[in-house]
């Protein structure tokens, strides 16, 4: 028998057996804070195994862990007024929607951020949306980072909120981003497996530490041209900056990524006689190169898949032709 629509439900894999439940949780559900776990497992919210459990009770693996979404407390403060930003729609029926997000925007507000962002944009073209889980995040289920183009799912209804939020937990919502990179050439394919978390240096930067969060990014090498690379990302986990980190410490970091190693400084690095080369990919870009260019899923409310394709934005496109005129291919157009 399925659950209700407003339970959520995580198996526990191998990975995560001997974790303590609101430990499990944390990680199944990036949305909630620790403590907002906490106080649901207090208010019995919360089953393992059909069982109330204790928020230190270890979890093994099959273990079945179901909470009440619909019982989240939402933030505080009022909603963020609807704005007339201009909105590129991909996809759009009476559950969710995807959006083509443009550099540059912010997908809620927060941070001193009142205006201007998605959130508000969505909340003037598209009639109705979830209540999330904030009152400045309605239909906000996966976030992409200020400066990153490209795809974006928002969920309309509560009870698709719900479901999206237990197929990103599950990892059977699949995402493909396309990045141009500087540095060392990559192999064909491979794949970066290393843990993240926030940097000790600096909060809102991430790093490879030992106690961060299982983090692993499956790539493709597109096409290489002077010190400059086109590749296909395909994040198997949903870490903050999780690409721009795996792609710098693996020696060949995002183009224009001043935060992570790709700065314009990197276009000086390459051999002499490839640096017009490099400097004209540089040029192309004002923000890091990377597009959520697809996203693939199971429709939580009609079954059928679904694969939204977001167009390259005009930077990309530019990019894109400097290695068609050098003859070299220029990946996925």
């Amino acid at each position: 028998m399925n659950p209700p629509s407003n339970i959520s439900r995580f198996t526990v894999h191998p990975e995560s057996s001997g974790f303590r439940l609101d430990v499990f949780l944390a990680r199944s559900l990036p949305s909630f804070s620790r403590a907002k776990i906490q106080k649901l497992i207090e208010d019995g919210r919360v089953l393992r195994n059909g069982e109330n459990a204790a928020k230190k009770t270890p979890v093994s693996t099959g273990d079945t862990v179901e909470i009440d979404a619909s019982s989240v407390v939402r933030e505080a403060g009022s909603a963020p007024p609807p704005q007339d930003i201009p909105l590129d729609i991909l996809y759009e029926d009476e559950f969710l929607c995807a959006v083509n997000k443009p550099a540059g925007m912010v997908v809620h507000p927060g941070s001193g951020v009142a205006g201007g962002t998605l959130v508000n944009a969505l909340l003037h073209h598209v009639k109705s949306l979830s209540a999330g889980w904030g009152a400045g995040r309605p239909g906000i289920v996966h976030r992409l980072d200020k400066d990153t183009s490209g795809v974006l799912i928002v969920a309309k209804t509560d009870e698709t909120h719900a479901a999206l939020g237990r197929m990103f937990a599950a990892r059977e919502i699949h995402k493909e981003y396309i990045g141009m990179c500087a540095g060392r050439r990559p192999q064909a394919s491979g794949n970066i497996s290393a843990p993240l978390g926030r940097s000790r240096r600096d909060p809102v930067r991430r790093s490879v530490r030992g106690d961060g969060k299982d983090a692993l990014t499956e790539y493709v090498l597109l096409s290489h041209h002077c010190g400059i690379s086109v590749v296909r990302f395909l994040p198997r986990t949903g870490r903050t900056h999780q690409i721009r980190v795996h792609a710098s410490v693996s020696g060949f970091p995002v183009v224009a990524d001043s935060v992570y190693g790709g700065g314009r400084d990197a276009a000086a690095r390459v051999a002499p006689l490839c640096r017009p080369f490099a400097a004209g990919i540089y040029k192309c870009f004002t923000r890091h190169a990377l597009h959520a260019r697809r996203i693939s899923f199971v429709h939580p409310g009609k079954n059928v898949p679904v694969s939204i394709t977001a167009p390259f934005p005009e930077d990309f496109k530019k990019a894109l032709g400097l290695f068609t005129e050098v003859g070299q291919p220029a990946g996925e157009a």
